[in-house]
């Protein structure tokens, strides 16, 4: 059990607007939520009766905790290294950035190998869920952001457009065996399923997926529009990193990126770094998507955060230079951005609110994956996943169901 808290003197961001107000936490859970007419007012007297810890917020903003849905890894480790430690680093660089709650991104490996890196991926799922469950959260200290399970991006993508993805371990067809064996290797821990639509075997995959209540995503595609929109009709309700790894719009083929631009049954990944993706078309993919079928993504990689250089990923050796990560040819492989600086850019690159950018990173991967009933938005009963930052959108503390996360100095 632990101590009641009450964070006043707060901007609280909700999915629509920003209001000033209070909240009270009890046991990991947000108790009751108060919106107040100015920051002064104190909270309500009747909190008082919980014998509350006071968290000032300054004025500041108190947000929910981002959820990233779309990255492999950070400061040297991946997700796929088989390694708690790798993980547990992952954990609290996220939870740095502002980030509560994350996916595990695989990637294009030798197809035996990724089998097994999913296995490890299954089985801390298992431990990670027990360990909540059981309540110890050491110390009330949060150790990083929690662990959501698995994003498959791998193995299954058009030749064209596989990005920085291995081709020696792309497959020309999406069969039964592999089916079966990427569902066991995964079992519950399994969350996002990517593949290209056009496919030979991508109906049974989305069928199958979908029906089982597991997301699908199209990605790396060089699919038409008629393709890809069969393949939303079949359960697809999302695009990886919306522009990168597709095919170009036309006038006359308006191709993958019409139908998910199009389609409202679709949520957009969107890569805000203004690299990926050129600020004006943030922009447009905002205001053609709204604030409801955004979702802000990292995709960072094992070199993200990392100084400039050369580093090994999968077997290909990437650069970092100002930021950016490529491979040798110059290709984009991956990126070392974080979710805190995609809301900031969507407020300043795309010129969206700030409560429309948190939701992109909060709110809308939450109802993605399902999980929109206990986290995404300050309401009572959700988990107090929670984060506070100034006007610059800089990070200042990070709650993780209700405990503060204390990044290592």
């Amino acid at each position: 059990m632990s101590s009641p808290y009450v964070f006043c003197n707060c901007k609280l961001v909700l999915p629509d607007r920003v209001v000033p107000g209070n909240v009270l936490v009890e046991n990991g859970i947000i108790k009751e939520v108060n919106e107040a007419e100015s920051l002064a007012p104190p909270f309500p007297s009747e909190w008082n009766d919980y014998q509350p810890q006071i968290i000032d917020c300054d004025g500041q903003y108190i947000s929910p905790g981002f959820i990233d849905i779309h990255n492999h890894g950070r400061l040297g480790c991946d997700a796929m290294d088989g390694k708690v430690t790798s993980m547990e680093t992952i954990a609290k660089c996220h939870a740095e950035h502002g980030v509560t709650g994350f996916l595990a991104g695989t990637s294009s490996i030798p197809w035996k190998k990724s089998l097994e890196s999913i296995r490890f991926l299954a089985d801390y799922y298992k431990e990670e869920n027990k360990r909540l469950a059981s309540a110890a959260i050491e110390n009330n200290k949060a150790k990083g952001a929690h662990y959501l399970g698995i994003y498959s991006e791998g193995s299954f993508f058009s030749m064209e457009k596989r990005g920085a993805h291995n081709p020696r371990y792309l497959k020309t067809e999406l069969t039964g065996e592999d089916l079966n064996a990427l569902a066991e290797a995964a079992g519950e821990a399994l969350k996002v399923v990517a593949l290209s639509p056009e496919l030979p075997g991508a109906e049974e995959w989305i069928r199958f997926f979908s029906a089982r209540g597991i997301v699908v995503t199209a990605a790396h595609s060089n699919a038409t529009y008629d393709e890809t929109l069969a393949g939303i009709g079949h359960g697809i309700t999302l695009a990886t990193h919306t522009f990168n790894g597709m095919r170009a719009l036309s006038h006359q083929e308006p191709g993958i990126l019409g139908a998910v631009l199009d389609d409202n049954r679709i949520y957009c990944e969107m890569i805000a770094d203004g690299i990926h993706v050129a600020p004006v078309v943030l922009s447009l993919i905002y205001k053609l998507k709204g604030p409801d079928r955004i979702i802000l993504i990292s995709d960072s990689v094992i070199a993200g955060g990392l100084p400039d250089g050369r580093y090994e990923k999968g077997g290909d050796t990437v650069i970092v230079k100002d930021g950016v990560i490529r491979l040798e040819d110059g290709r984009l492989s991956g990126s070392s951005l974080s979710l805190d600086t995609a809301v900031r850019n969507m407020v300043k690159l795309a010129g969206a609110s700030i409560c429309h950018a948190v939701r992109a990173a909060s709110l809308n991967p939450a109802r993605i994956l399902g999980i929109d009933k206990r986290k995404g938005s300050i309401v009572p009963e959700k988990d107090a996943d929670l984060v506070i930052f100034d006007d610059n959108i800089q990070i200042k503390k990070v709650f993780v169901s209700g405990q503060p996360f204390l990044p290592q100095k």
